[in-house]
C-alpha cells in the first residue's frame, strides 16, 4: 500500500472591491444620512467624527472671516462644514471645515448644499490628516478655477499655514507660529486671523 500525501490547496481570497455608485445615488443617500459622507469617483467614504478642538477651531475661523466680511461690507459668503464642494476634475464631493464662496455662489446642478466656486478653503488638520490635507487633497482643490487660498489650521499646536495663489498660477506658502502671530488671508482682502483669538481657551 502506497501512502500519498496531498498538499492543501492554496486558498485565494477574492478581492472585494467597494461597490461604486452614481453621483445621483450618493446625493440621494446623503440627503437622508445621519453622518456625513464624501464621494470619491463612485466610492462613498464616511467621515470620521471630529474632536471638540477641531470643531471649535473651524467655527472660530469661520466667525472671524464672517465678521471681517460683514464689517467691510464685502459680498462674499462664509459657510461652515455643512457645505459640500464639487471637484469636477476628479469626480469628487467633499466637505471642507469652512469655506469662503465667491460673491455669487454657483451651485452644482441647482443643489443648494453643494458649490463649485470656492474662493478660500479651510481645513483643520490633525496628526493623522495633515499629510493628506497638504498633499492629494490640496492637489484636488487646485483644479478648481475659482480657488485662490488654502488655510490649514493645526489642532496639535498653535500653527497656521496659508497657501495663496499668485497671478502666474504658483502658490506662496506662509507659516504662522505661536499665539502672538497673525495669519493674513490675502485672497480675502488681507483678512487677519490672530492666532491668540483662534486658539483662545484651547488646551493643546
Amino acid at each position: 500500500m502506497t501512502e500519498t500525501t496531498s498538499k492543501p490547496r492554496s486558498r485565494r481570497r477574492a478581492l472585494i472591491l467597494p461597490r461604486r455608485v452614481s453621483l445621483e445615488a450618493y446625493f440621494r443617500a446623503e440627503d437622508k444620512a445621519v453622518q456625513k459622507n464624501e464621494f470619491y469617483a463612485g466610492i462613498i467614504r464616511p467621515m470620521a467624527g471630529a474632536k471638540l478642538n477641531h470643531n471649535i477651531l473651524a467655527v472660530c475661523c469661520a466667525n472671524l472671516m464672517s465678521n471681517f466680511v460683514f464689517d467691510n461690507d464685502f459680498k462674499y459668503k462664509v459657510s461652515n462644514s455643512d457645505t459640500k464642494i464639487r471637484i469636477e476634475a476628479h469626480d469628487k464631493v467633499v466637505y471642507p471645515d469652512a469655506v469662503v464662496i465667491c460673491e455669487k455662489p454657483e451651485f452644482f446642478k441647482g443643489r443648494q448644499d453643494t458649490i463649485t466656486n470656492p474662493l478660500l478653503i479651510v481645513e483643520v488638520s490633525s496628526e493623522s490628516t495633515e499629510k493628506y490635507d497638504r498633499g492629494s487633497k490640496f492637489d484636488d482643490y487646485r483644479t478648481i478655477e475659482s480657488f485662490r487660498e488654502y488655510v490649514l489650521i493645526s489642532q496639535e499646536r498653535k500653527h497656521v499655514t496659508v497657501y495663496t495663489k499668485q497671478a502666474d498660477n504658483t502658490w506662496i506658502l506662509r507659516d504662522y507660529d505661536n499665539e502672538e502671530a497673525t495669519a493674513v488671508l490675502y485672497a480675502l482682502h488681507n483678512c487677519p486671523l490672530p492666532l491668540k483669538r483662534l486658539y483662545w481657551g484651547l488646551e493643546l
